[in-house]
């Protein structure tokens, strides 16, 4: 945290002694990571608009039912972004499986060369085949940015268990893909 900003926890504290105004430092504070975790589930900007409104309208509404003893405000944040997701694709499909709408379409990038467009395809390709379990470990440390701590307080798995399955997916793609699609992954994901 850098130094003089008033911890997550304390804003949050203190929005729920009536002082609404603090959770604006929140809303700043996580807009990106939120918009950036929703956006790369959905891929629609205006959907993904809707759902991080949606989010901070609904923790803003909930921010009683934060409980610092229980995990960071992002984990909680992040909950609550994931359930609105989930919410939005059982509402809008609701006889589809949500698994079938993960797609990770772009729009053509004209700048781009064929070589990374290729590689791109690849890389789209490799996570779709992933099992949703290991796709969401790779999105949600490499995408996302989240820590292994924040990814097993949103999982429910231990935070060893999760090194060892990203540190065993990631192997399991760079078996699988070649070297310059692995880096455009890892260097680039919001360019997939």
């Amino acid at each position: 945290m850098i130094e003089g900003m008033q911890p997550d926890a304390d804003l949050a504290l203190s929005c729920t002694q009536g002082h609404l105004a603090d959770f604006d430092a929140l809303y700043v504070r996580h807009l990106k990571g939120v918009y950036g975790f929703i956006f790369y589930r959905v891929m629609d900007r205006a959907t993904a608009e809707d759902l991080t409104s949606q989010t901070f309208l609904k923790a803003l509404e909930n921010i009683g039912s934060y409980d610092a003893k229980k995990g960071a405000f992002s984990t909680w944040l992040y909950r609550i972004a994931r359930n609105s997701v989930t919410d939005h694709f059982r509402t809008r499909h609701p006889h589809e499986d949500i698994d079938a709408f993960w797609d990770l379409q772009s729009e053509d990038d004209p700048a781009l060369d064929a070589e990374s467009s290729l590689a791109r395809k690849q890389v789209r390709s490799m996570l779709k085949q992933l099992p949703k379990d290991k796709r969401d470990v790779v999105i949600l440390r490499l995408w996302d940015g989240l820590s292994y701590q924040e990814i097993a307080a949103l999982t429910g798995k231990s935070e060893s268990a999760l090194k060892m399955q990203f540190s065993r997916t990631m192997s399991e793609l760079r078996d699988r893909m070649p070297s310059a699609a692995l880096a455009l992954l890892i260097l680039y994901p919001a360019t997939l």
